[in-house]
Formats: structure tokens, sequence, C-alpha cells
């Protein structure tokens, strides 16, 4: 895609970072009439786009709920999905020509590729006129009544009469987000709540882990922070060389991450019924029964569990005289809640999301403007704003991306 590239000063609006937020911010302000130019440090924008849903893009969720979202301003999230939801981004996108169907609850191209979704929204820049400034790394933003400046590293410099930051979080920094953005935050005088990587997998020493590495299975997972059930999620857990992963536990990462990182809480575990469908007395009986029937130990979850799981356990079978309904009960109670002590979690390049970022409470929740410097706006993951997996968190992006570039179109005006 080729990109007008025009450093004309001032703009009325300048855009820093092209991704989800950025795009959508650049698309709306620029339909209202005003010259906007995109900066971003990468040579192309979007290209964290082309990787959410597994590639197809759930770029939205039917159930879009503000109060899924955590954030140091809830207010500011119900505002703005009160005002642009699930239906004015399904409106948006069909607007642009891209038909989208539901799976469930969540949102997606018909084409069931993300690369439609890229291609419309820059489509869209292009045909507005928008001026797209490639390897641009900003690094200051100098603020003044008329028009502010913003510096990047290699010392060109854009003028505009306000700006909007959009550059993301810290999640796949390799695609662009590298946080880089929040030192402008932080230069315009707001405070920074400390980002740590969420939907996560979890590092874990455990020999279970060591024995199933590569084996998933469908499970219910709890995060326990400090002897306290903080979240549970049902779906898939892979067990890795260095822990645990899988669907359920990136659901309950985010937690466990917070109090590791940023609480520096000292005990974090994750807790595992691997047999989420059957009860806790039925699989005791179901085990007591191989037990007195004769079933070797390495045998008796077969048809129950992954082959792997068998010689796995079967280390905890006690010698001695057998007790097959004393045995059976240790078993079950295992196998319905397997306790793993959690270490960390893995790095930045494999969170999808980030948690913190710049305090929400100091954005107006109207116009996604700064409390605390005038002609500044805000949009998508830099703030302190995360909804869990599923489309929440592009719909953000989507709809604070485009509120705020109406409100700073408004006020350019």
């Amino acid at each position: 895609m080729q990109y007008a590239c025009r450093m004309r000063a001032p703009f009325d609006i300048a855009v820093v970072g092209g991704g989800a937020s950025g795009l959508t911010a650049a698309i709306a302000a620029s339909r209202e009439g005003r010259s906007v130019a995109i900066v971003d440090r990468m040579p192309r924008l979007g290209k964290k786009i082309l990787i959410t849903g597994g590639g197809r893009c759930n770029l939205g969720n039917e159930r879009l709920d503000p109060g899924l979202f955590h954030s140091t301003n809830p207010g500011l999230v119900a505002s703005v999905l009160a005002r642009f939801g699930t239906r004015e981004i399904v409106s948006f996108f069909e607007g642009l020509g891209l038909r989208i169907v539901s799976d469930g609850d969540r949102l997606y191209p018909a084409t069931n590729q993300a690369a439609s979704v890229l291609k419309v929204l820059e489509m869209e820049v292009r045909r507005r006129r928008v001026s797209v400034i490639p390897g641009f790394e900003a690094v200051s933003i100098i603020r003044s009544a008329e028009a502010s400046r913003a510096a990047a590293s290699d010392g060109r410099t854009i003028e505009a009469r306000a700006f909007i930051l959009a550059g993301g979080g810290r999640s796949y920094p390799a695609l662009g987000s590298d946080g880089s953005a929040y030192a402008l935050a932080r230069t315009a005088g707001h405070r920074l709540i400390e980002p740590v990587p969420s939907c996560i997998p979890l590092l874990v020493r455990d020999p279970w882990c060591h024995f199933l590495q590569g084996q998933r299975v469908r499970a219910q997972a709890e995060a326990w922070i400090d002897g306290q059930r903080a979240a549970e999620a049902l779906g898939d857990v892979l067990f890795t060389a260095y822990g645990l992963s899988g669907t359920a536990v990136l659901d309950v990462s985010t937690d466990i991450s917070i109090a590791l990182h940023r609480g520096k809480k000292a005990r974090a575990e994750v807790v595992l019924d691997l047999l989420p469908d059957m009860s806790a007395e039925a699989l005791s009986a179901e085990l007591a029964r191989r037990l007195e029937g004769g079933w070797g130990a390495a045998d008796l979850v077969s048809g129950l569990l992954p082959e792997k799981f068998g010689r796995t356990i079967a280390g905890l079978i006690p010698g001695g005289p057998p007790r097959p309904a004393r045995t059976a009960a240790a078993l079950a109670a295992v196998l319905k809640g397997k306790r793993f002590a959690v270490q960390g979690t893995r790095g930045w390049n494999e969170a999808e999301f980030t948690s913190g970022g710049v305090d929400a409470g100091e954005i107006d929740r109207e116009r996604l403007s700064s409390k605390k410097a005038p002609g500044l706006y805000f949009a998508g993951e830099i703030l302190d704003v995360q909804g869990p997996r599923g489309g929440f968190n592009l719909s953000w992006a989507w709809a604070s991306g485009t509120l705020a570039g109406r409100a700073a179109a408004g006020e350019t005006g």
C-alpha cells in the first residue's frame, strides 16, 4: 500500500501511532474535513492487526459490556462504549466494504483474514488523503498555543494543532508497540500505571509440566493470589517445558501477572480441574471401581484423560495394602484441584495485551483529551484500559480512536 507522505506544516491533527486506534482516529478526524497525518515508528501501519484472532482478526464482540474491562477510570470506558459500541463498530466496517460475520459472540471479517481488515482501513486512509509518515519515532512533543511540534529520533519534525497519542502498549514490541509512547505522555505530566504483560503464558516449575509437555486438555483454571481466588476460566490448558499456557491459563493470567510484576506478591498459584465435566464424587467412584478391578496404575485414567496422564499419576499410588476408596478419593482430589506454584510470566513478545498504561483518570471521559495538556488526546492500549480476550480490546481501540479523532477535529475546526 502506497501512502501519501506530506510534511507540510502545520496539520490540524497528527496521530502518533498507526495501529488500530490510530487508524480509526485519523479516519474519523479526516472525515470532519481536517488535515491529518499519522506518524509511526514502523515502516508499515497496522502490523499488529494482522496477528489478532489467530490471523482472523476478532474485531469485536456482541457482548461488549464495559463492566468486563479493568481501568483506573471505569466511567471513561462506559462513556466511550455507550457512544460507539458493537453496532457502531459493525456499521463502520461495513461502510468500508468489509462484511462481518459472528462466531458465537465474537465478530470476524467474512474473509476470515485479518489482512482484509487492515486493507479496508488503509484504503480509507488513502481516500481521505491522510498523510502517512513511516519510520518516524516520536521522542518529544513541544506544545505551544498555536501549533505543537513532535520531533523524531532522526531529527525530523511535524507540526499540528492537536496530537492524538495512539502508540499502543508494550505487547508484541517487534510489531511496533514497545511502550515508547509512554514517555511522550509522561513529559506532558501524565502518571503511568506500571505496564505488565497480560493474557500471557505462565512460568511453572513442576514435574507435571515436564512429563506432560506438549499435552493439551480442556480444563477449568483458577488463579489464586496469596490464598485468595482471583479469577477462573474454562478452556484449553497446554503443558509446556516452561510451565502452562492455553486459553484458560491466558484468561486467568492477568491477575497473576499484576500480582507478581506490579504488586510483588509472594505467592501465586494456578489450580486446575482437569475433568471439569465430572464431579469429584463421580470421579472418585469410577477410580475406586477400576482399582477394585485390578487396573494398573498407569491405566487408571484411560478414557478419561490422555495417556500421558496415566504415567504421570502412577507415582501417586501409595504402596502397602490396597485401599481403593481412600486412594481413589486422593487421586480425584488431585485431578480436580492440581495446584501449580507460579514463578513468573513469559516475556512481552508472548503477551496478547498490556495491563496498565497512562492513568485513565487523567483523561476526559467525553473527549478523550488530556486533563494535563491542552491539545493532547489519547486512544487505544496506551491508556490503562484492558478487556478480556474475545474482541474486547480491539473494540476499545476502534471506539476510543473514533471518538478521540472526532473530538480533536471538533476543537481544531
